[in-house]
């Protein structure tokens, strides 16, 4: 993959190039942004710049041998683990090594995408998907092998958060001192779920979250959409530009969950615990990606009333639909309530994330949400 794309990150492309030319290329790198910001995308092409064999000032040649085979993510020395799960192409002991066909097939598909894209991709669907002890041992295998041509040997690890226990451990060693001429290149979102000492093995090469103007000019050269429809999905993505493709791909992804929230907000304000029961049968059925997202679409509505009520409504990121909702359902979220909203949603949606019971969590959450909802700024 190419610097130019990338969308966005300018500065963050410049500073890498120039580490490039100064020699100075860590081990280990953690390339660390939220999901659609576009980190691995990031890695990827900052992997090819390191073993292009023509670089100039700003990005890899694209057209030497080392570029073509990259750009086909086919490169003997470049070598990706990811998150897996047992799923229609896997069906017992999944890591990625068993599965790097449909991986590659996928990425060369997709050029932005997100985890849920790729358990779907692989049959996987809702399953929890981790890095596991069999990937740490291919790590140590791929590290004591000898680069086969290119000047650095890269090994690309997605969701690092997502690796257990065992795997986190087993690679400390050769995270710490990998063989010469080699780098790992993690990419993450969320350094709260990663091990200290691994974070403490690394340098952080943070992405920042994509501007509107960013995920506008990317939807257009990208989808050829008009720039109207492009500004308007732009403010429902937020800086994410996996959810702008989404968006265009499937408008109505973020549409069904406007009514929904709506509805709920009602329903707990009134304390109607009848239908609160019943609302939560019906968001059960979701799923749990589904009740994921909800669950961020939520706190995100809610960032949005802070905004109304303490900077300007001018300010606000808001379709129409969304906008006359929060001109009344503002005035209910404070600074005297708007913390613990947030801790219990991030607490659901944690729950959610390890597969707890979902109607268990979401009666948690409601009843909450139905006190803090009547409490005083």
């Amino acid at each position: 993959m190419l610097f130019k794309d990338v969308i966005g990150h300018k500065d963050t492309k410049l500073q890498l190039i120039k580490g490039v030319k100064n020699n100075r290329i860590s081990h280990a790198q953690l390339f660390l942004g939220v999901e659609g910001s576009g980190n691995f995308q990031l890695a990827l092409a900052y992997a090819q710049y390191i073993n292009c064999d023509n670089t100039d000032a700003s990005d890899s040649c694209g057209k030497c041998s080392s570029c073509i085979k990259y750009k086909n993510k086919q490169h003997p020395d470049l070598h990706f683990f990811y998150p897996t799960a047992v799923g229609s192409e896997v069906k017992d002991k999944p890591s990625s090594r068993k599965l790097i066909k449909p991986w590659v097939e996928f990425i060369n598909q997709k050029e932005y995408f997100t985890l849920n894209d790729w358990m779907n991709h692989i049959g996987a669907g809702e399953k929890l998907s981790k890095l596991n002890i069999l990937d740490s041992q291919d790590i140590i295998k791929t590290m004591s092998l000898k680069n086969f041509e290119a000047k650095f040997k890269v090994i690309i690890i997605w969701w690092p958060e997502n690796m257990n226990i065992e795997c986190s451990n087993k690679i400390l060693k050769v995270l710490e001192e990998p063989n010469p001429n080699s780098i790992f290149l993690l990419v993450g979102h969320n350094t709260d779920q990663l091990l200290t000492t691994i974070i403490s093995r690394v340098q952080i090469v943070k992405t920042k979250r994509l501007s509107d103007h960013e995920i506008i000019q990317g939807l257009i050269k990208k989808e050829g959409i008009p720039e109207n429809l492009a500004k308007s999905l732009s403010i429902t993505a937020n800086g994410n530009f996996s959810k702008a493709l989404e968006l265009v791909n499937t408008p109505e992804s973020d549409e069904q969950f406007i009514d929904v929230f709506q509805k709920w907000m009602r329903i707990c304000y009134a304390a109607d615990f009848l239908k609160i029961e019943k609302w939560i049968n019906e968001i059960d059925k979701l799923g749990r990606i589904a009740q994921k997202n909800f669950l961020e679409y939520g706190l995100r509505i809610f960032r949005e009333c802070m905004v109304y009520n303490y900077v300007t409504p001018e300010m606000n990121r808001l379709n129409q639909k969304e906008e006359l909702f929060n001109e009344n359902f503002a005035k209910f979220i404070h600074g005297g309530n708007i913390l613990e909203i947030i801790d219990i949603f991030e607490h659901t949606h944690t729950a959610i994330w390890r597969n707890a019971n979902g109607k268990i969590a979401f009666m948690n959450l409601s009843l909450t949400i139905c006190n803090l909802l009547k409490s005083k700024p």
